[in-house]
């Protein structure tokens, strides 16, 4: 249900022209994500009772996981431009990796802009988001096992983006930063990652492309980003890796992760009608 209203919001947000923005686009942004995030969230975890921030995770990661996180980042922002790669040479490199950025930020931006701009599109969207999908959902859903949480998380996060082309690009987000919340038991760790990513995409990310968009230098990339994708997968792994076997030896807490007997199938938590909103509200925004 929380969810469903979030998808509401934004496609009713979409309405919502640049002179209705004002002055300061920015600020006009950010109130957009109080209002269509942080604040039904926040009324959820109120609904939800008094120690729910332990049920989302909300607390620091321990140091020894920083590696991992690195790694984690890394992977995103890899298999981010691995899969895209995919469906622009598929699509003949149709659309932009950055229309989003494009009425708000010049291409000359610095300084105290370029602060604004991190913080805007970047880093208070990695909050937000994370909040709800790897906080809300992911807790939710982990009546369905952890990896029913992380599908079903992923899947309606990458729902939310609206967009059929890059559905796949942000299912595969989703899934990433999924893993990076369970290895290291902290929300903290998903929004450094997610932010570090829009960080790449916000400034970077269109360079990438540029440099490629040539024929002949589209088979070479290929061969590099999966190359570096799958290198950057087994160290994120070997981390995880390392860092459950401490877990293990230290007897940490798993009594999220539900007994098969106890799971509910992914399929019942898909075929309810809030679910059914979202996946409504996902196909009239495509279409629009």
């Amino acid at each position: 249900m929380l969810a469903a209203v979030i998808f509401a919001l934004l496609l009713m947000s979409g309405c919502i022209t640049g002179d209705l923005l004002g002055d300061n686009p920015y600020l006009s942004v950010i109130v957009l994500q109080l209002l269509i995030f942080v604040l039904p969230a926040l009324f959820f975890c109120r609904l939800r009772g008094g120690d729910y921030g332990r049920r989302i995770r909300v607390r620091l990661f321990e140091l020894g996981t920083i590696p991992f996180i690195i790694m984690a980042a890394l992977t995103l922002m890899l298999a981010s431009c691995a899969v895209k790669f995919g469906v622009y040479s598929a699509l003949d490199f149709a659309g932009s990796t950055s229309d989003i950025y494009d009425a708000y930020i010049p291409d000359d931006i610095e300084g105290v802009g370029a602060v604004a701009a991190i913080f805007t599109f970047a880093v208070f969207p990695a909050i937000t988001e994370e909040l709800v999908f790897r906080g809300i959902m992911i807790a939710e859903y982990e009546t369905c096992g952890v990896i029913g949480a992380s599908v079903l998380s992923s899947l309606l996060f990458a729902m939310l983006h609206m967009d059929l082309y890059l559905l796949p690009v942000y299912f595969v987000s989703g899934l990433i930063l999924a893993l990076s919340v369970y290895v290291t038991r902290s929300l903290l760790a998903p929004i450094i990652i997610h932010a570090a990513n829009n960080i790449f995409t916000l400034f970077f990310e269109d360079y990438l492309w540029e440099s490629i968009i040539q024929p002949r230098n589209m088979v070479i990339f290929a061969f590099v980003i999966i190359s570096l994708t799958l290198i950057a997968c087994a160290l994120m792994f070997g981390e995880a890796s390392r860092i459950y076997r401490s877990y293990g030896n230290d007897g940490a807490d798993s009594s999220y992760a539900v007994s098969k007997k106890e799971r509910t199938p992914m399929v019942y938590a898909i075929m309810t009608i809030p679910f059914a909103v979202c996946l409504l509200i996902y196909i009239l925004a495509v279409l629009l």
